[in-house]
């Protein structure tokens, strides 16, 4: 069962091209500066994307709010850190719902 795509919230979430690179970024394996996630892992710790991004935690964590109320994302927290990894299901499912909506 594919997962149900609100398309106004992922489209008001994809509208921001910090947050698309953001999803572009949790594309990597294993590129974290945290013992957290393991070498063949996709996805990074909230510092990762800090770092990347230059924006401070607060800004992040916006852009990370937005992401996963879309369903573009799962959180997971992993000891003081949040894991963001980005839903592959949910993304490749954005496609189908945009070609139905308009």
């Amino acid at each position: 069962m594919k997962p149900e795509v609100d398309i106004v919230i992922v489209c008001k979430a994809l509208g921001d091209s910090t947050r698309l690179k953001i999803l572009d970024l949790l594309k990597a394996k294993g590129r974290s500066c945290c013992d957290l996630i393991g070498r063949e892992e996709r996805g990074l710790c909230a510092c990762d994307i800090e770092d990347a991004i230059g924006l401070s935690q607060a800004a992040v964590s916006h852009h990370m709010a937005l992401l996963r109320r879309a369903g573009l994302i799962h959180a997971e927290k992993r000891g003081r850190w949040m894991y963001y990894s980005r839903n592959d299901a949910a993304i490749a499912s954005v496609a189908e719902a945009l070609a139905k909506a308009v």
